[in-house]
C-alpha cells in the first residue's frame, strides 16, 4: 500500500483521538462502577475511594490538558490556512 503523507497523518490523528476517547471512557466507567456497585460508608467517603478519585482527577486533568493543547495547535494552523493572506502595507521611507 502506498499512502501519501496526508493519509498517514490522518491515521495518526485518528489513533490519538481513539486512544484519548477510550482512556476517558474507561476512567468514567471505573468511577461510576466504584460509586454504584461498591458499598460506601454512610458518612463521608472511604479513604481508598478518596485516593482513587484524587488520582483519577489528576489523570483526567493531564489527559484533557494534552488534548486541549493538541486541538488548539491544530486549530490555529487550520485557521491560518483558511484565512486569506494579509496584504502588508508598504512603508514609505522618509528622508530627513
Amino acid at each position: 500500500m502506498n499512502w501519501n503523507p496526508d493519509h498517514v497523518e490522518a491515521k495518526i490523528k485518528l489513533t490519538i483521538a481513539v486512544s484519548f476517547c477510550v482512556t476517558i471512557m474507561s476512567m468514567v466507567i471505573l468511577a461510576m462502577y466504584s460509586l454504584v456497585f461498591v458499598p460506601q460508608p454512610m458518612n463521608g467517603i472511604a479513604p481508598a475511594d478518596k485516593q482513587f478519585f484524587f488520582l483519577l482527577s489528576d489523570m483526567s486533568k493531564y489527559i484533557l490538558g494534552s488534548l486541549g493543547t493538541l486541538l488548539a495547535i491544530k486549530g490555529k494552523e487550520a485557521i491560518q490556512e483558511m484565512l486569506p493572506p494579509k496584504d502588508e502595507p508598504k512603508e514609505e521611507k522618509k528622508e530627513i
